[in-house]
């Protein structure tokens, strides 16, 4: 397929670095190789008989044509952002999700947020969107997922409200497991078969049987709970009910429709992956109490256990499995022993097997060995932070990541005598290891040239409160990436994944496999 002029052609190499021609950022230097994997998009700007001039990360390059193609594939980037999860992904037909957004600024434990990442992608890796006016309009990511509502999991959507409202950011459907934090009367023990928690009402006759009813379907439900009413002595509390409310704000002006997922459903509603491409929903686990939907209550009903359920709230993640041709993502949210047992309990476990899956709970080591199996994942990705006091991911976990990972050999090798298989998997990566973003004063460029100062941020300091909105000079913004975000890239057959190296001649290292 030929490579024309004014459209988008992508890296058809494993990987590459070229030198640029000319920066087109006031902050972009000359003098470096800028790195490239295979899928990354450039724009084209003119095409000669063996090469294009093309623009990409705020550069103009001259690139072989032979090293490009007009064929898109399916690309995945899980972020270093901390103690917290986020994964940004492009689907070969252009379309955008976000599992997570990790933690906000003043919660992140490390100097990179995911956000800041968007940002850079925006106005530094796809400046030709402005320069070349190849897309107008605000940066929009097709699919929004929030795993469950903890905060360094949905905290950078909260942040990047502003920039929606800003029209810099929109969002297509919002998806979510239903479940909520609401703040009342203190959180009691079962009692006559009801109990109040964090996560709202909870019913039941005893211990397992117990259910949380108190789901957030959509919108409605938002309106609904946003302040008490009547009898009802609870309403939406916390960051995660600011976020809701904030998305229903902003509800058909620059944000789609929420919706709560769960299994059962088949692939994730409302969002077409292309030809080849699926996104099936298999967490969490909806169940029924008296004829409606509920989802079950895993932690203890004493009073502490509904003051603070961690184990319903993580263990309820939303699970979606990503199928590119014949390879399979799993995408696990906070997963945790209970909640493992629970999907075992209702799904065939084939349905959890993949090539690429995102440890749970950024490496807890409550986790089911009999589920850690079911994965059998050739590559195994590790969201977690630096200096947190988790200590994730766990050895103990690691291990077992090693353990129960699909083994791959890549022929055989010898020397004197002693000759072996040569392994290629499993493949295990941590973003602890690494770091994604060099960082910069947060003013935005312009395609004259230009840098805009003075957009408005919000952090969340302690207890989750939010605090007094910001500048953005007052914060950092990703300028440039360096070391180590985790790359995952595939065409249904064969699969790249790619971190950074450091050093001045930095380009990419790559572990690859076919299916």
């Amino acid at each position: 397929m030929p490579i024309r002029k004014g459209k988008l052609a992508y890296i058809a190499r494993t990987k590459a670095r070229y030198r640029p021609l000319s920066s087109e950022l006031q902050s972009r230097e000359k003098d470096t190789w800028v790195p490239f994997l295979w899928g990354d998009p450039v724009y084209v700007i003119e095409t000669n008989p063996s090469t294009a001039t093309v623009s990409a990360r705020g550069h103009r390059l001259e690139i072989p044509k032979r090293h490009l193609t007009e064929q898109a594939i399916f690309c995945m980037w899980q972020i270093d952002c901390g103690q917290g999860d986020a994964a940004f992904i492009r689907f070969p037909n252009g379309k955008t999700m976000m599992i997570d957004a990790g933690p906000g600024p003043l919660m992140a434990n490390s100097p990179a947020q995911a956000p800041q990442f968007l940002y850079w992608m925006k106005w530094v890796d796809q400046s030709y969107r402005d320069s070349y006016d190849f897309s107008t309009g605000p940066f929009h990511i097709d699919a929004v997922v929030a795993s469950h509502p903890d905060y360094d999991h949905f905290g950078g959507f909260l942040d990047m409200m502003d920039m929606v409202q800003r029209k810099q950011f929109s969002f297509g459907n919002v998806y979510h497991n239903g479940i909520a934090r609401f703040s009342g009367k203190p959180p009691s023990p079962l009692a006559n078969g009801k109990a109040f928690s964090q996560l709202g009402v909870v019913q039941g006759s005893s211990e397992p049987d117990i259910y949380l009813t108190t789901l957030v379907d959509g919108f409605e439900d938002v309106d609904r709970y946003s302040k008490r009413r009547g009898s009802r002595h609870w309403a939406l509390s916390g960051t995660y009910g600011e976020w809701l409310k904030s998305l229903r704000a902003h509800s058909g002006d620059g944000v789609g429709e929420l919706m709560r997922i769960h299994s059962g459903m088949g692939t994730l509603p409302g969002f077409d992956p292309g030809p080849g491409a699926a996104v099936t929903v298999l967490g969490p686990v909806e169940e029924t109490y008296k004829g409606k939907p509920a989802l079950r209550f895993i932690d203890r009903t004493s009073k502490s256990g509904m003051k603070s359920p961690s184990l319903t709230r993580n263990g309820l993640s939303v699970v979606l499995r990503v199928d590119i041709g014949d390879v399979r993502i799993l995408m696990t949210g906070d997963l945790n022993f209970r909640s493992q047992a629970l999907l075992l309990a209702n799904i065939p476990a084939v349905e959890f097997s993949c090539h690429v899956g995102k440890a749970c709970h950024h490496g807890s080591e409550d986790v089911s060995s009999t589920f850690l199996k079911a994965m059998s994942p050739i590559a195994t990705l590790f969201s977690s932070g630096d200096n947190e006091t988790h200590a994730h991911p766990r050895a103990r976990v690691l291990g077992m990541a090693g353990a129960y990972g699909q083994q791959l050999t890549r022929g055989r090798q010898s020397f004197l005598g002693l000759e072996e298989p040569s392994f290629t998997a499993p493949l295990i990566y941590s973003t602890e290891l690494s770091r994604s973003v060099q960082l910069l004063d947060a003013s935005v460029p312009t395609k004259d040239g230009r840098r805009v100062t003075g957009t408005m941020l919000h952090g969340v300091g302690a207890g989750g409160r939010r605090s007094r909105a910001k500048k953005t000079t007052d914060w950092l913004l990703a300028e440039s990436l360096i070391y180590g975000l985790v790359n995952v890239r595939t065409d249904g057959k064969k699969v790249v994944i790619g971190v950074l190296k450091e050093g001045e001649s930095a380009g990419y290292q790559t572990e690859s496999f076919s299916v």
